[in-house]
């Protein structure tokens, strides 16, 4: 036992170095991001190539567990994060939870049981909700709870023991919703807390064609009951309200303060509004563009998306009539292109998508519109992810993706200052960039582009031209301010610059008010522009020179930590020779006695120094061993032995399949054989004692009639020439007997109906058998005709008396074993038969009441099967519908 144990801890050890030394060469950021900035209504953004001056970056990684998870491309939000739970789904519906504070500390949440949509974490809270492709919604609140109540919580990596994480149910709705294929699966957001309502929290469902508003109790007792509702009809329910569209939803999304909505159906987005005192939400705004997907990105602005976000359009809807404010278009000549999880992040003002085909994340940053957008790249394709901002102790925040890859369960980090533009970039550009006009868009082939009188009010491409038109009309205004001082002061009031060149004004009218003179060279502002422009560029050389001395303080502190470890090192290992030495010469200069004493007293202290190292390591490293161990166990061993025994069990059972299919097709050969074996010489006697009667009857077919002839012909000759032949015996040929064909015809009447069957002629066939009256023969012509050749044409083959005359016949004796086909028969026939013909119409009451008496004896009689019984309860019916219209 202890050699296993001992085997298995080294594989543990080898294993967590193996899995350390891949964080650390994914750690590893290669360069800092840098972006570019966005300053037009219309910006396009190449997946594939980057503009002069833009670089991607890695992102640092930090792993939390190996869990794979199948690639798809879909708009799923399947991992949720708060500052003491991790949350993400798995398969089956299942949702795997962990504690921040240590990872062994962890729980699996059931009730689902199809794949997660959403999970979302309530503000400042440990509510989680949680949807599934079904529609089933479900709210819980998170716990960490202690082996004791009154203990404090405070968990860790070396004292999680008895730690567990409990969850309430506060809501447990099913809705049942059938997504169509094509379409998004149902989606969910949390509406801002009302301070107004302590103890409340109010969620919007995306569902079918409906969105579902529902206003819910943090102060619950116990677990809610699941209840199913049906949005076609909602039940009366506080808090519950259901707004209907015309088409299904796609998505639904919340401002970051107030009552307000945005939600997408059939490719348009609407803005639903509950005013204060309101119970409803209302319908206040449309908006005319094509998407799939919309965010608030501030109570003013929406973000729309179209099915896969490569189209961003921004659009404001405080004016009575919204319109667009810009419009960012994501392109890829090679179809490398599909971005999931559009999220906005109101802490930083950061947009973040995931480009799952290029393993690219895309920060833009968004004030009132994308100013600025930066890459970073992943080793792994990420299908969902949730950010969270974390701030250290120098004032520094990074920005936080708790990942759900294809291979793990990651946090990748990024500067938060990558991600916004950098100090004088936008002024920057917008005085060098190249002149644009105001309100005109590059030419797209997009089915969303945008045409310019979308645009009203919106004066992001020009605003730089404007500026410098006005700047330069500052001046003139100022001018005249000694001749018109209170003009002057009206007409820097109307500029629109005083925000942002109010420095240059004040320093302008300072030198005015000191010379005292009326006017001031034009040069004198551009001189000023120019001045901070080469202030800026010290300023940031100085930054960039403080940055490559922090570079190079840090990599001197590295070389200085390699050199004293290979200095210890080196120290260490003259030790030990040297003490190794020492030992050698002390043991050489002292007797054989003293050796012995010596060498027992090492042993006893290698053998205490043994135990303790044991003890000591079973008490410190085995509780992480049997962790790890246990983990490892759970999210690998475990899963692909299940995976392994799965496919080992289909293969037996293929295999007894075909076996048994096989065993079976011999054994039907076999009974085949043998049957043939045992039947072959019956069948052989009967064919040779029917040529036997054949010839005979032939051959007295043929010998009669020439042996009478002969007969006559002696009698005709041996009569006086006068006398003829006896009256009424007029002389026949001896061609006028019949053929056995002709006599087999006229008793086997079966042979003419074939001939009639196989030349197409239903009708007549039918005609023939019913003219014989003959219950067997209709029944086996029945038994030779499929009835879709019957009824399955149209018009029907049969004529209407055949129809009528066969329902009678049919009917006639339903106590034969046959009874169910002749009930089927009757049934379709009364169906083809046309109660307004005008030659069978007053023969057909008397006829189908007969047909009626007929089923309801066997209807009535105890000796009816199960299946007759039912057979004619039904003809029962279509007769009487038959007479009834009589």
């Amino acid at each position: 036992t202890k050699c296993v144990a001992r085997e298995t801890r080294e594989m543990s050890t080898a294993a967590a170095r193996a899995l350390a030394a891949v964080v650390d060469a994914e750690r590893s950021v290669t360069n800092v991001a840098k972006g570019r900035v966005l300053n037009r209504m219309e910006e396009y953004v190449d997946v594939e190539r980057r503009e002069d001056g833009e670089d991607a970056s890695a992102l640092e990684v930090a792993p939390i567990t190996v869990y794979e998870t199948k690639y798809v491309e879909a708009q799923l939000r399947m991992i949720a994060v708060n500052d003491a739970f991790i949350c993400y789904g798995i398969r089956n519906g299942l949702i795997r939870v962990f504690s921040r504070k240590s990872g062994n500390v962890r729980s699996l949440l059931r009730g689902h049981s199809d794949s997660i949509s959403t999970l979302k974490f309530l503000a400042n809270t440990d509510v989680l909700l949680s949807v599934d492709v079904r529609g089933r919604v479900m709210v819980r609140k998170l716990s960490l709870q202690g082996a004791d109540d009154g203990a404090s919580i405070d968990v860790s990596d070396d004292n999680d023991a008895g730690w567990t994480i409990g969850s309430q149910n506060l809501v447990d709705f099913d809705f049942a919703v059938d997504t169509p294929d094509g379409h998004l699966p149902p989606s969910a957001c949390w509406l801002p807390l009302d301070s107004r309502k302590p103890g409340k929290c109010e969620f919007a469902l995306s569902a079918g064609t409906c969105v579902v508003c529902y206003e819910c109790s943090l102060m619950k007792k116990g677990d809610a009951i699941a209840a199913e509702i049906d949005l076609n009809a909602p039940p009366a329910m506080d808090g519950l309200q259901v707004i209907e569209f015309d088409a299904p939803v796609s998505c639904v999304d919340s401002a970051p303060a107030g009552r307000k909505l945005v939600a997408a159906s059939e490719g348009r987005a609407y803005v639903l509004v509950k005013e204060d005192g309101e119970t409803e939400f209302e319908c206040t705004d449309t908006l005319p563009w094509t998407v799939e997907t919309a965010v608030f990105a501030s109570a003013e602005r929406v973000i729309l998306g179209n099915d896969n976000n490569s189209e961003l359009i921004v659009v404001d809807v405080t004016q009575e009539t919204p319109f667009a404010v810009q419009r960012v278009v994501f392109k890829s000549d090679s179809d490398k292109l599909f971005n999931v999880c559009l999220q906005h992040n109101p802490e930083t003002g950061i947009v973040l998508l995931s480009n799952t085909r290029m393993n690219t994340v895309y920060a833009l940053h968004f004030e009132k519109s994308f100013d600025y957008i930066a890459r970073f790249e992943a080793s792994q394709p990420i299908l969902s992810f949730d950010s969270h901002v974390k701030y250290d102790g120098d004032g520094g925040a990074t920005m936080q993706l708790f990942c759900l890859q294809t291979q793990a369960i990651q946090t990748l980090s990024m500067p938060v200052e990558a991600c916004i533009p950098p100090d004088g970039a936008l002024e920057a550009l917008g005085s060098l960039g190249t002149p644009k006009t105001k309100g005109s868009l590059e030419h797209s082939s997009s089915a969303t582009l945008l045409t310019p009188d979308m645009f009203g009010g919106a004066e992001l491409a020009g605003d730089e031209e404007d500026e410098e038109e006005e700047r330069a009309a500052v001046v003139p205004s100022k001018k005249a301010a000694a001749a018109q001082p209170a003009s002057s002061e009206e007409s820097m009031g109307e500029s629109g610059a005083e925000e942002e060149e109010g420095e240059d004004e004040e320093f302008e009218s300072a030198n005015m008010s000191e010379s005292g003179a009326g006017a001031i060279p034009v040069a004198a502002a551009f001189d000023m522009k120019q001045l901070r422009a080469t202030i800026r560029n010290e300023m940031r050389e100085l930054l960039n020179e403080v940055r490559d001395e922090r570079r190079l303080a840090a990599e001197e502190r590295k070389a200085d930590m390699e050199r004293a470890r290979k200095a210890n090192e080196i120290a260490a290992a003259n030790l030990k020779r040297d003490v190794t030495n020492a030992i050698a010469a002390l043991l050489q200069q002292h007797s054989v006695d003293n050796a012995k004493t010596l060498e027992a007293g090492i042993g006893r202290a290698q053998s205490v120094a043994a135990t303790s190292a044991q003890t000591a390591m079973k008490s410190i490293v085995g509780p992480s061993i049997d962790a790890a161990v246990r983990a490892q166990m759970e999210t690998s061993v475990v899963p692909k032995m299940e995976i392994a025994c799965s496919t080992m069990f289909t293969q037996v059972k293929h295999t007894f399949e075909r076996g048994m299919a096989d065993l079976n097709t011999e054994l039907l050969a076999a009974r085949e054989s043998a049957a043939i074996s045992q039947a072959t010489p019956f069948v052989s006697g009967l064919r040779q004692a029917t040529t036997e009667v054949r010839q005979a009857a032939t051959a007295l077919m043929t010998d009669i009639p020439n042996q009478v002839a002969q007969a006559m012909a002696k009698v005709t000759a041996r009569a006086p020439s006068g006398m003829g032949a006896p009256p009424g015996m007029a002389p026949k040929s001896v061609t006028q007997g019949k053929t056995l064909a002709q006599i087999e015809q006229r008793l086997d009447p079966t042979v003419e109906i074939s001939k009639l069957l196989q030349a197409n002629q239903i009708d007549r066939a039918f005609n023939l058998a019913l003219s014989m009256s003959k219950v067997e023969v209709v029944m086996w012509l029945v038994n030779q005709v499929a009835s879709d050749r019957i009824f399955g044409q149209t018009p029907c083959p049969l004529s209407q008396g055949v129809l009528l005359s066969l329902v009678q016949q049919l009917s006639s004796d339903l106590t034969t074993p046959d009874a169910p086909k002749k009930l089927d028969w009757i049934r379709d026939s009364c169906l083809a038969v046309d109660p307004a013909d005008p030659v069978l119409r007053q023969h057909m009451r008397p006829v189908l009441s007969t047909v009626h008496q007929s089923l309801m004896a066997a209807a009535n009689s105890p000796t009816s099967a199960p299946e007759v019984r039912a057979g004619t309860r039904l003809c029962i019916h279509v007769v009487n519908s038959m007479l009834s219209s009589l």
